[in-house]
């Protein structure tokens, strides 16, 4: 968000509007019509929801909401009212609009608030190129009666949805019309506005263009480590070893983790009795599981391996070689998981690494694993500490539910790394976050994280939460396998209605994709597991290279977008394209060849036996 200068509080004073003559109470505004934005037009194009958090001393009904409008201000504006919980209360569009000035809109029907009760006013400009003004809210503003908070500026771009952003305290010059006066009853033959939140389309939001672009598919190549007994001439990407990397964990290494067929598939805290289910859908992990009395073996004896959280005492684990690692904490990173600190994101690294040395004194082979969230955005989650949480195990991995949480489609544009342009709500994010999390361990790529992806609705309850699709959870587990996860995590706990455990209880459809996605991993294990080799095919693609028993294997994604991409191959590669389980081959022409993706999730693998 652009603004220069901070707005002039002197002119922020109440405005009493002379009321329509067919009302009977005084209604008031925070802002007079005299106040006027020192930037009246920002740069920003795209379109975006500008808002304004409120509370007020006693009990008021706000009766409509006002902007100030630049002339290149254009585009159908629709102002929104939402409680503290993101619940909308009312909508209301704008209507005969001056060119520029201070805009009212008027809601069919008032809407009472409580004193203390907190708000947010916003409204749409869907061509941009808004009033703003940067710290014109680094300081509480107030008519007396209304409070605009400190930070009370917020936006999103995701029009439509609940602003809950703030860029250096901004003042979009949003405001409210209210009354303190008692507000007649509404004609009862006058239709309720609809509360609810007309669909958005969330394939294609705008990013935040103050937000530095920083590419997140080209990690850091290290020249010192050339491709030992590689079969083309490329430099390599960062790597952390592959399998062999668990043969230093005497219980991981006797599970059979150093197999380079091996690639963990696992499910967040299962219910053991579900082991026979889950393995025959390839789930061939626990992290962690339900400690609900039954003994280990009802996992193992499955085949399953378990890393166990620390209800587990180790004379419940005993010996058992496919008791695989502890986990020692989920998502200390945002002071949970007993992470919580008075002393902020250093109290919560210190509680942390007391987690992990409590469980690295057990000296019993096993690795440590553990689960962080927001840290991975670098932005106010640990943004100093993530690399010291990473520091304390040995395995890591990432949730962030990007397909189905509207909160983390808004989370996502915020951090300073996201790329501009990038819609959160596609696959691409779950490789954006396996790149992030490369970033924090030293050198950069050196330990194996892997991500989650959601199975349902992942416990939502927020406005527009949804279920993920077959085809999207198919396209997120590659997604994250193309850019280096070396896990799988199946996040099944559900609140969608077909039951708690989605694997289990959401139908046939599920737990078929769910088992062919796993078989299709599994299947190309052994290439997976190689280390990939640095490469640009072309624009738009999200891709790996790697080489493995005599063949060159593209694993290949689009950047969230769709259509026809072409490849320009390396030297070396110079035969025809198979694309691997779809029973076609495609002609290379010059060194080139192209492919369809059809929708973002679409992902194809590729082999090109070797000259």
């Amino acid at each position: 968000m652009a603004g220069t200068a901070a707005v002039a509080l002197a002119a922020l004073t109440m405005s009493t509007l002379a009321p329509a003559p067919q009302a009977a109470y005084a209604e008031e505004t925070v802002f007079s019509d005299a106040t006027t934005p020192q930037l009246i037009t920002d740069p920003d194009s795209n379109a975006v929801e500008l808002g304004v958090t409120f509370s007020s001393d006693v009990d008021i009904t706000v009766t409509g909401i006002r902007f100030y409008k630049g002339p290149e201000n254009t585009g159908e504006h629709v102002g929104s009212l939402w409680d503290s919980s993101r619940n909308l209360l009312s909508r209301v569009t704008f209507a005969d609009e001056t060119e520029s000035g201070w805009q009212e809109a008027s809601f069919d029907t008032p809407v009472p608030v409580d004193a203390g009760e907190t708000l947010v006013a916003a409204y749409s400009a869907p061509d941009g190129l808004y009033s703003a003004d940067t710290q014109g809210f680094d300081a509480p503003i107030t008519d007396g009666t209304v409070t605009f908070p400190e930070g009370a500026g917020v936006y999103t771009y995701r029009e439509g949805r609940f602003p809950s952003r703030n860029f250096e305290n901004s003042n979009y010059y949003v405001d409210v019309v209210y009354t303190t006066d008692p507000v007649p009853p509404v004609d009862p033959t006058t239709p309720p506005v609809d509360p609810t939140t007309p669909p958005v389309d969330p394939t294609t939001p705008p990013v935040d263009p103050t937000t530095p672009p920083v590419d997140p598919t080209t990690p850091p190549v290290d020249p010192t480590n050339p491709p030992s007994g590689a079969v083309l001439d490329l430099q390599r990407e960062p790597w952390w070893g592959g399998p062999s990397y668990y043969a230093k964990f005497p219980k991981a290494n006797a599970a059979g983790w150093d197999d380079p067929s091996f690639f963990p598939i696992s499910v967040f805290f299962g219910k053991p009795e579900h082991a026979a289910t889950l393995a025959n859908l390839g789930v061939n992990t626990y992290m962690g599981a339900e400690h609900d009395g039954s003994s280990v073996s009802t996992m193992t004896d499955e085949g399953i391996s378990l890393i166990a959280q620390p209800e587990w005492s180790p004379a419940e684990l005993g010996d058992d070689p496919r008791v695989v690692g502890w986990h020692i904490g989920d998502e200390c990173d945002m002071g949970l998981g007993g992470c919580d600190s008075a002393e902020g994101e250093y109290g919560s690294l210190a509680i942390g690494q007391r987690q992990a040395a409590e469980a690295r004194s057990h000296n019993d082979g096993r690795f440590l694993q553990a689960n962080f969230g927001n840290g991975v955005l670098g932005s106010y989650w640990s943004p100093e500490t993530m690399d010291d949480h990473l520091a304390y195990v040995d395995v890591s991995s990432v949730d962030k539910y990007a397909y189905t949480s509207t909160h983390v489609q808004d989370l996502l544009p915020g951090s300073p790394f996201w790329p501009a342009g990038k819609n959160p709500a596609a696959a691409s994010t779950y490789g954006w976050l396996q790149d992030r999390m490369e970033t924090f361990s030293s050198p950069a790529g050196s330990k194996p994280n892997w991500v989650f992806v959601e199975a349902a609705k992942p416990y939502l309850t927020e406005e527009g939460a949804t279920s993920i699709s077959g085809d999207q959870l198919e396209g997120a587990v590659w997604n994250g396998i193309i850019h280096g996860a070396a896990g799988i995590a199946y996040f099944q706990h559900n609140n969608s209605g077909c039951g708690n455990y989605a694997l289990l209880d959401c139908g046939a459809a599920l737990q078929n994709k769910v088992r062919s996605v796993d078989a299709k991993v599994k299947s190309l294990a052994p290439v997976i597991n190689t280390q990939s080799y640095v490469w640009n095919f072309g624009p738009q693609l999200e891709t790996s290279l790697k080489t493995q028993g005599g063949s060159a294997y593209i694993f290949a994604m689009t950047d969230g977008s769709t259509g026809t991409r072409s490849f320009t191959l390396p030297a070396g590669l110079t035969g025809n394209v198979e694309v691997v389980g779809e029973g076609r081959t495609i002609a290379v022409t010059n060194g080139t060849f192209t492919d369809s993706f059809p929708n973002e999730f679409t992902h194809h693998v590729y082999r090109i036996a070797l000259s």
